[in-house]
């Protein structure tokens, strides 16, 4: 098989984060490869079909096409759109047989966790600011290329590239969500072990072990638009790798790096 070598970047798998720096670079003309180990594209974004059904390999569902969230941003600079039907409402959970229903509207979604767990005040003053965390982290991370944090010369980085005024956020970076549920008084079994599941979908891991500052936007996931793509996540890659590919680049499936020489 003759090998064409003519290209700009190479990306190693073809998650939304291969496909999207793909679909990004190919927006500014250069010509990409992106290399796939698996026999399908798409990793924790694709679907299989058995029987007659789509089945969905990883996430089911949708979010990030709101305002400042990554999908939008991947709409508003590529003009790729993604096939997508909204779901309404997001989401439904069962606990101890009783039904949750996870509403978009915020207001809506506080006096639904009120009337299963209650405690008015301390659920509206928790969910309150795990929305106002959560919107700033959608906003914020859009802007940044690393974030959150790592090591000193990123802090660094947020300081002169970001306001000051957003600051007050990172106090979160070192707050499990639990401590936070402990502040505000909403730290019942109960509502401790909801949030514990809704956080192992999101973060995969509980409320413990989740910071705040990843943990507000993991719990209110569903309080932004929730998406379903016809025909499975799958449908989603093909309309990005179509974009890749009407711009000269590739995708490969079954081609997995192995290692990566430097050459001075």
């Amino acid at each position: 098989m003759k090998i064409n070598k003519d290209y700009d970047a190479i990306i190693i798998g073809s998650g939304m984060g291969g496909m999207s720096t793909g679909a990004m670079l190919a927006k500014d003309g250069y010509k990409v490869l992106i290399l796939e180990k698996a026999h399908a594209p798409g990793g924790g974004s694709s679907s299989y079909f058995r029987r007659g059904h789509v089945f969905e390999s990883g996430a089911t569902t949708l979010i990030g096409f709101d305002k400042h969230q990554p999908l939008w941003k991947l709409e508003q600079e590529t003009g790729i759109e993604i096939p997508r039907e909204e779901i309404t409402p997001s989401m439904a959970v069962w606990i101890d047989g009783e039904k949750i229903t996870r509403y978009k509207n915020r207001e809506q979604w506080i006096q639904e966790c009120t009337r299963i767990f209650g405690n008015e005040s301390a659920q509206k003053a928790f969910w309150t600011e795990a929305f106002k965390v959560a919107d700033l982290v959608w906003k914020v991370s859009l802007n940044n290329p690393i974030f959150p944090p790592l090591k000193f010369s990123e802090w660094g980085y947020l300081a002169i590239n970001n306001s000051p005024l957003d600051v007050w956020v990172l106090k979160y970076a070192l707050r499990s969500v639990h401590s936070v549920m402990k502040k505000f008084g909403v730290d019942t079994p109960k509502f401790k072990r909801f949030v514990d599941e809704q956080l192992m979908i999101t973060a995969q891991a509980k409320s413990e072990e989740t910071s705040f500052l990843f943990g507000a936007a993991g719990t209110t996931y569903t309080n932004y638009s929730n998406y379903y793509v016809p025909g499975g996540l799958l449908e989603m890659i093909n309309t990005i790798r179509s974009f890749i590919q009407e711009r000269g680049g590739a995708l490969h499936t079954k081609e997995g790096v192995e290692q990566i020489k430097k050459n001075d």
